[in-house]
């Protein structure tokens, strides 16, 4: 197996966990705030990289690198989740999956211009598809919401979304001298040095006690198999393929998501379902197409 193939397949799990924590999330939206939920997942998440980072030899970094990881654990951990979650705070989850629809545009741009990626026309025809498609099926919901009052939690999630796309650029250059391992050890470090002070006074008021069952099974996902497991994965693929190609996964969440509805009874697959999943998978070919062609 190739090592690009392998990097999609890890991209596909990382969607998968990424698609199955809209609904795990659920369980704990009314027990912790979200400046605690971002807590638990960056030091959880830090914990586990650290233990598997000082298990093996790593090589040391220079004053530079530590600078570019700094930036990266900034923007992708820190600022990423804090406005995540703010901003879904006044805006709605609709209107939060269709800005997001918008990243991997942001890194596609951002990869021209700094990183001077050489992208095929079939890979930004394959982003616009799998664009349309994505909008298709959350359109569809049908909760769209335009007002002065979501116009804040908006502005917090198009924040989120270009943090996260200025992640997977800084990233991008880091990867070819280092391992994940090493890369996501420093980025969580960062991350979490900036998260602990600003979310100290929410978990002054943390009641653990209902921290017990379903929710705290809950959190150990969100923290193991979403924070740690699909990040490593998404870094594990940023090595191997271009940024552009990584955000495109994006596209897939929502659909994995209605998937799941389907499946737990929530909702019906129909036919704007099909359309959307077709015009994704569609822009999945054309992403894939001429790889020879593309600098990864």
């Amino acid at each position: 197996m190739t090592e690009r193939r392998k990097a999609h397949i890890s991209l596909m799990i990382a969607t998968l966990l990424f698609g199955g924590n809209y609904w795990v999330s659920k369980v704990l939206v009314d027990i912790l705030s979200p400046n605690q939920l971002v807590f638990f997942r960056s030091v959880g998440a830090f914990l586990l990289f650290a233990l598997v980072y000082f298990l093996g030899t790593r090589p040391k970094l220079n004053r530079s690198e530590l600078f570019r990881l700094f930036v990266a654990g900034i923007f992708g951990i820190g600022i990423n989740q804090i406005l995540f979650f703010s901003g879904l705070q006044y805006t709605t989850p609709v209107d939060t999956a269709i800005i997001h629809v918008s990243n991997p545009i942001i890194v596609l741009v951002l990869s021209l211009i700094f990183l001077h990626t050489k992208i095929s026309w079939w890979k930004i025809a394959g982003i616009f598809i799998g664009a349309i498609g994505a909008s298709i099926l959350i359109l569809y919901q049908k909760d769209l919401v335009f007002n002065p009052e979501t116009i804040k939690g908006n502005l917090m999630i198009l924040g989120n979304t270009t943090a996260y796309a200025i992640f997977l650029i800084v990233m991008k250059p880091i990867l070819k001298k280092y391992d994940t391992i090493t890369t996501m050890f420093w980025v969580y470090l960062f991350a979490t040095l900036m998260i602990i002070p600003y979310s100290f006074s929410d978990m002054q008021t943390m009641q653990w006690e209902l921290l017990w069952g379903w929710p705290l099974i809950s959190l150990l996902y969100i923290i193991v198999m979403v924070t740690f497991g699909a990040y490593f994965l998404i870094i594990y693929s940023l090595g191997r393929l271009s940024a552009p190609v990584v955000s495109f996964y994006i596209y897939l969440q929502p659909l994995i998501a209605a998937i799941i509805a389907t499946i737990i009874g929530v909702e019906s697959l129909n036919w704007v379902n099909g359309l959307a999943a077709a015009l994704i998978f569609t822009g999945v070919y054309f992403v894939n197409k001429n790889p020879a062609k593309e600098r990864v």
